[in-house]
């Protein structure tokens, strides 16, 4: 399948599972929980943003789990799934740090990071990132080769319009976040915001 294909068939899905969202920008970056503390900071751009992650030394990180056929098939999921050697995710070593001190925290070393892709935002699509304690059907599982734990989860809807990007995790002057830079499926800068994007044509 093309993946000028598999992506309309992935934002065809986007559609029929979020609910309407509001065209307005986020007033905070996602959150994990609040001890956690990601804030968004204003006076930082997103193109400063991806600089500063290309700056940083990064992983191709390592797929723990794939989700088969017959697992989409059982729980009777519409999602089409990624030849496996096309699926990549990279993950600089700062966001596997923190994934590391989250897990410790936790005291769970399953506990990881999910990373989503919804409709909505002023760009038409936005992140979404919350902390995940166990794997859907139809996830990935992701690691960095080294800092373990680090389990970044994508599911398959998601990684269609994820597969390619950089998981980076950003201290900046009023907070820190995780962040996604690099999406090769992402039009120009998006939005200053950090969370919102717009698709390629």
């Amino acid at each position: 399948m093309s993946q000028s294909l598999r992506l309309s068939k992935a934002i065809s899905r986007l559609a029929l599972r979020n609910t309407p969202a509001s065209r307005a920008c986020p007033t905070s970056r996602p959150t994990l929980q609040a001890s956690y503390v990601f804030r968004r900071n204003l006076s930082t751009t997103l193109p400063r943003r991806a600089a500063l992650a290309s700056s940083l030394p990064t992983q191709p990180t390592v797929v723990l789990f794939t989700p088969s056929q017959a697992d989409i098939e059982k729980e009777e999921l519409d999602v089409e799934l990624l030849p496996p050697e096309q699926v990549k995710l990279e993950i600089t070593d700062r966001a596997a740090e923190q994934l590391m001190k989250i897990a410790g925290r936790e005291k769970n070393a399953d506990v990881g990071l999910r990373v989503a892709v919804e409709s909505g935002g002023c760009h038409g699509y936005q992140y979404k990132m919350e902390l995940a304690r166990s794997r859907a059907p139809d996830d990935y599982l992701f690691s960095h080769p080294s800092i373990k734990p680090s389990n970044i989860l994508v599911d398959a809807v998601s990684l269609a319009l994820l597969n390619g990007s950089t998981v980076d995790f950003a201290t900046e002057l009023i907070g820190s976040s995780f962040q996604i830079a690099h999406n090769p499926q992402a039009k120009g800068s998006g939005c200053g915001c950090g969370v919102s994007w717009e698709l390629k044509e």
